[in-house]
């Protein structure tokens, strides 16, 4: 390994050991470096994050100092492997991460979405495994009525049910038909616009085949409060034969909406 190159992994560890320590650092050194199988071996031999923090959960230990783009940069960063199946008493990382962006205010949701969605995706990426305590704990928002708060329990409820890192990515690839769907199968104003009809208008604009997946579920559910918002699908669709094609998303839709509870 080239001294260079090597002054860079061993700095990278130094000022992120002086980071998470609460002492100054070198911001120019916890940054994604692009390192080498050699570069990441010897990083791997030089980087313990336990020791540093002098813990057995140190992410978990690091979202309750609210250090959430550290462990972020951890989960996301191929060169340094953590565990992020670590528990402490009943918390998790997954339950640290709903629970970071459940706290924000109300008018932050939107525009923190997307990296929430990402934040959950990378930590099954990374071989997370849902635990009981994970369960329990999105039970307690069951009585959350904000529409904003409830696309968020939407999402980290249905990744329990599921648990695998391809079909994270399916959701969130058809995120706003699921919401749809999901919306009109609880009643409940599920997402980031005003009302519930206009959010299903809006999201399935630019599909015949989900504005007839709606229509489908609303005429065989009798869901007649949704009988207006049907009827300007039916107007708007441009193919009333199109369907959806994707088995993996058909499994899924079955799977968390359309089978019977």
């Amino acid at each position: 390994m080239v001294k260079w190159r090597k002054y860079i992994v061993e700095n990278y560890v130094k000022n992120f050991e002086l980071k998470v320590s609460g002492n100054p650092y070198d911001q120019g050194f916890i940054i994604d470096f692009s390192f080498n199988i050699e570069e990441q071996e010897y990083l791997e031999s030089l980087f313990n994050l336990n020791k540093f923090l002098k813990s057995n959960t140190p992410l978990i230990d690091m979202m309750d100092k609210n250090q959430i783009k550290l462990v972020s940069h951890l989960i996301n960063f191929r060169a340094i492997k953590v565990d992020v199946n670590q528990v402490k008493q009943q918390q998790t990382l997954f339950t640290c991460i709903v629970d970071y962006y459940l706290s924000l205010q109300l008018s932050e949701l939107s525009r923190n979405y997307f990296d929430f969605q990402n934040e959950i995706q990378h930590l099954f990426k990374n071989g997370y495994y849902v635990k009981n305590s994970d369960i329990k704990f999105m039970s307690q928002f069951k009585a959350h009525k904000d529409s904003r708060q409830l696309q968020y329990i939407m999402f980290a409820s249905f990744i329990l049910k599921l648990g695998e890192a391809f079909k994270i990515g399916i959701i969130m690839t058809n995120i706003r038909l699921i919401t749809c769907l999901t919306s009109i199968k609880t009643g409940k104003h599920i997402g980031f616009f005003k009302n519930p009809e206009r959010q299903i208008i809006e999201f399935t604009r630019n599909s015949s085949a989900h504005q007839n997946e709606v229509i489908n579920y609303i005429t065989k559910e009798n869901k007649k409060e949704f009988e207006n918002v049907k009827l300007k699908l039916v107007e708007m669709r441009r193919n009333v034969s199109e369907v959806i094609e994707d088995l993996e998303l058909r499994t899924i839709l079955d799977e968390l909406i359309l089978k019977k509870d």
